[in-house]
């Protein structure tokens, strides 16, 4: 097998772009397309997606622990599944954008919750051997550092482009056109599988956790290992903080800019500067955690975000362009989370491998997904029911003063709490910082020399 290069790096992005252009454009547009185009009550949507994911969020453990159950094939571990699930993922993904506003209102709350189960009963079977892939594609420290980097790339590029075109192709005169949807849903469904195909080609898993002959995995034992696991329950819980603060701000962004600021076309001015922030993200964090560490450079820059945050929340800004500019600058802060999260995964697949002498790949991070969907189902709800809370009427064109100002208050308060909880978390419960993950991967090579390691 040919030795680690770009072609993996690559593979790896193409594999983000993959799943970010199903799972992005519906975390994006979803709940503007049941709101607004399907004309749903935001409290109905709310909990239906509440329900949904989180029935979705305890599949994923069991994914996991089917995956690091079987032995690896001819193809890998990890890899046949994504080629085998990523069409149905896609099929499901633009039949959640049909649009039923038609139908009667019982029959559309039975689609939206039908349509939701299935498509992410299909994620979950893509994204969790994607999400464990690079933890066997390598273990040199520095190249799995790249492989968080370029992943985060993936979903760049698809946010970038998607909040320059979205606002351009799904709306009309300041409103959401139907059909639009389904043909953006089709295109980010094709493009996006052809991408898991690529990514199925590209990359190559080079390791393998030999199970161990006679012994039988046992799912329970796992798991309680799992949850023993320090440095895993720290990165959950503070990146649980910080996901809901981002997937709820993302939630409500159509609706800062379409009512706030009058005007949903501008967010694409703020795509376009995306793309300058992502550069500059991509090029700058890999120096910055080096010459830091992964854990205090996600401090340092989540910390600063939640400043200037709190501070916008008792001083609102009415130029959207100001406000596009200060969101970004927030942005490169609280990138850390972005980028080099799933690095941090990794971190946390070896303290697995330190405390117990197993490593449980699929198992470790799919308990990690499973929090990732957790706090997705909250966010996804938080929005909706904030929608409600502050007398959004999704029947009305043009919003009350009132409403206008609380959706500023809501955008602002969730992002600066959410990103504070998520540094004090990382300060308290995460312990590897930028010393104890060097020594930490010190004696693992040792382990490993002596052939302790299990591999």
């Amino acid at each position: 097998m040919r030795e680690f290069s770009m072609k993996d790096k690559i593979g790896y992005t193409l594999g983000d772009l993959g799943c970010c252009c199903t799972e992005q454009f519906r975390a994006m547009f979803l709940t503007v397309f049941y709101t607004l185009v399907l004309k749903v009550n935001p409290v109905h949507v709310g909990i239906i997606l509440l329900i949904t994911k989180i029935w979705d969020a305890i599949n994923d453990p069991i994914i996991g622990a089917i995956i690091d159950s079987r032995k690896s094939t001819k193809g890998g571990r990890f890899i046949p599944w994504i080629k085998a699930f990523c069409v149905p993922m896609g099929v499901l993904c633009v039949i959640g954008f049909l649009d039923v506003s038609s139908w009667d209102y019982k029959f559309k709350l039975a689609y939206i919750l039908i349509t939701y189960i299935f498509y992410e009963a299909m994620y979950t079977c893509v994204n969790v051997p994607f999400g464990s892939l690079s933890s066997v594609m390598t273990d040199d420290v520095n190249h799995r550092t790249d492989l968080s980097r370029y992943r985060s790339l993936g979903g760049t590029i698809f946010m970038t482009v998607i909040v320059i075109v979205g606002p351009l192709v799904l709306y009309k005169d300041n409103k959401p056109v139907a059909s639009r949807f389904t043909l953006m849903a089709l295109l980010c469904a094709t493009i996006g599988v052809f991408c898991l195909i690529v990514t199925s080609s590209w990359c190559k898993e080079r390791i393998e956790w030999k199970v161990q002959e006679g012994k039988k995995f046992n799912y329970l034992d796992a798991l309680k290992n799992v949850i023993k696991n320090r440095a895993l329950l720290g990165l959950i819980f503070s990146s649980l903080a910080g996901m809901i603060a981002a997937s709820v701000v993302n939630g409500l962004n159509t609706y800062l800019f379409k009512d706030y600021f009058g005007d949903v076309k501008v967010m694409s001015i703020s795509g376009m500067l995306n793309t300058v922030y992502a550069i500059i993200t991509f090029i700058g964090t890999k120096y910055v955690s080096k010459k830091l560490g992964k854990k205090e450079w996600c401090m340092y820059g989540a910390g600063f975000a939640a400043l200037v945050f709190g501070i916008l929340f008792f001083v609102p800004v009415k130029n959207p362009l100001v406000f596009i500019a200060i969101n970004g600058i927030c942005y490169l802060g609280a990138s850390g989370f972005q980028v080099l999260i799933w690095a941090m995964v990794n971190d946390a697949i070896d303290y697995q491998e330190l405390m117990t002498g197993e490593r449980n790949e699929g198992m470790v991070y799919s308990t990690y997904s499973f929090f990732r969907k957790l706090s997705s189902a909250v966010s996804a709800s938080l929005s909706s029911f904030t929608l409600a809370m502050i007398g959004y009427n999704v029947n009305e064109v043009v919003q009350t003063a009132a409403v206008k100002a609380n959706i500023w208050k809501s955008y602002t308060a969730i992002y600066a709490v959410g990103y504070l909880i998520a540094v004090l978390i990382l300060f308290f419960v995460y312990p590897l910082s930028k010393k104890k993950t060097e020594q930490m991967l010190e004696e693992l090579a040792k382990r490993r020399a002596k052939g302790k390691g299990g591999r």
